[in-house]
């Protein structure tokens, strides 16, 4: 991956010495990628375009496979409403399975399946996905692709589970710690990232915030040696400033917290960049540091806001996240019948998910 950088730079070059051919769109494709991952988003958006346009015009099938995980997997998840860019996605995983491109057709099905899991797909629909394409990369000894799999795995079926079967938490917990030893061994440290990531994700979706920090912190300090981190569509923002608002309990501590004015200035540029994707998630962050503040109007009418435009862009497990957090807001401010109607909404919002597993967890904790 060091070296990919500079792969891409002379692909360009002689793109532009010799001129276009059919090579050509799979280096504007990769060129986008990168701009995208370094948040140049408008250089990635006119790439990208190009790149379609010269797949398209001449017919270059062989390498759509390649152009798809590197636009529709880059770009176009940030300026389009996510859960757009599924079904391209799919075509990538089809079409390179058909032309031999195995491990790029894996490469979509993997963005496939991290894209259906942060825009909010039905987590069993999802689930099912999964164990299609991990038969396929193992089928085709595509491991990689398959331990990227696996961390996603995990956090659909920590969601979808409700049980306290010994045998089954036993068993989840051995799969955990075997992926965790892999990762360590082999100093993989995208897998890694995604361990962290998506375990804090559903840590505080189960308001397990002690965990959640830890993993944050983990991959926080692994991230100072990394060339690129993962932004998951501002979803890592999201879910960070999140854990680190559930830990402050005073108005002091919320203000004392570094990270959250880095976290909402690239909250901002998001919500500029995707507005279908990320303006709830703005609106969820501010409503957390304004009841955090003490600034109780404010705080009421930023959650209604964040509510609102997560039903508008279809993001519904966010939804259920906003009402749970504007339930628990309601029930410190002594409005028990108010917080209890939100926590209702975000059961079945739960339910509707697919979240079963927590949906008997709000079940369980809610103080009625």
């Amino acid at each position: 991956q060091d070296y990919l950088p500079i792969v891409i730079i002379q692909s360009m070059q002689l793109t532009l010495q010799h001129g276009v051919c059919k090579e050509s769109c799979v280096a504007l494709a990769s060129c986008s990628y990168f701009l995208c991952e370094f948040q140049d988003f408008k250089g990635a958006e006119y790439i990208g375009g190009l790149s379609i346009g010269i797949l398209e015009k001449l017919k270059a099938q062989e390498y759509l496979s390649q152009v798809y995980i590197c636009t529709f997997g880059g770009i176009f998840g940030w300026i389009r409403k996510l859960g757009l860019n599924l079904e391209h996605l799919l075509v990538g995983y089809q079409m390179g399975m058909q032309t031999g491109d195995i491990q790029h057709a894996m490469f979509n099905a993997i963005q496939h399946i991290k894209i259906g899991f942060i825009s909010g797909q039905n987590l069993i629909e999802l689930e099912k996905k999964v164990l299609m394409f991990g038969k396929e990369m193992t089928e085709y000894n595509q491991m990689t692709s398959y331990q990227l799999l696996l961390t996603i795995k995990q956090a659909v079926t920590d969601l979808i589970l409700s049980t306290n079967d010994p045998a089954v938490l036993n068993r989840k917990n051995i799969e955990q710690k075997s992926l965790l030893k892999q990762a360590l061994d082999s100093n993989k440290m995208a897998l890694l990232s995604d361990m962290y990531i998506y375990g804090g994700v559903v840590a505080y979706i189960f308001c397990a915030f002690d965990l959640a920090l830890a993993l944050v912190k983990k991959r926080q300090e692994m991230e100072q040696s990394m060339s690129r981190t993962s932004l998951l569509y501002g979803a890592t923002a999201f879910y960070d400033g999140l854990i680190f608002l559930a830990k402050a309990h005073t108005p002091t501590e919320c203000e004392e917290i570094s990270e959250m004015s880095s976290i909402m200035s690239k909250m901002e540029r998001f919500v500029q960049i995707g507005k279908h994707n990320c303006e709830h998630k703005m609106f969820l962050l501010e409503a957390e540091i304004k009841g955090k503040m003490g600034d109780h109007d404010e705080a009421s009418r930023k959650y209604e806001m964040a509510i609102a435009a997560a039903e508008k862009s279809q993001f519904f497990h966010e939804q259920a996240i906003a009402y749970e957090r504007a339930a628990d807001f309601f029930l410190r401010i002594n409005e028990q019948k108010k917080a209890s109607h939100y926590y209702g909404k975000a059961h079945n919002l739960y339910l509707q998910w697919g979240a079963q597993g927590k949906a008997d967890h709000l079940c369980k904790n809610i103080p009625f």
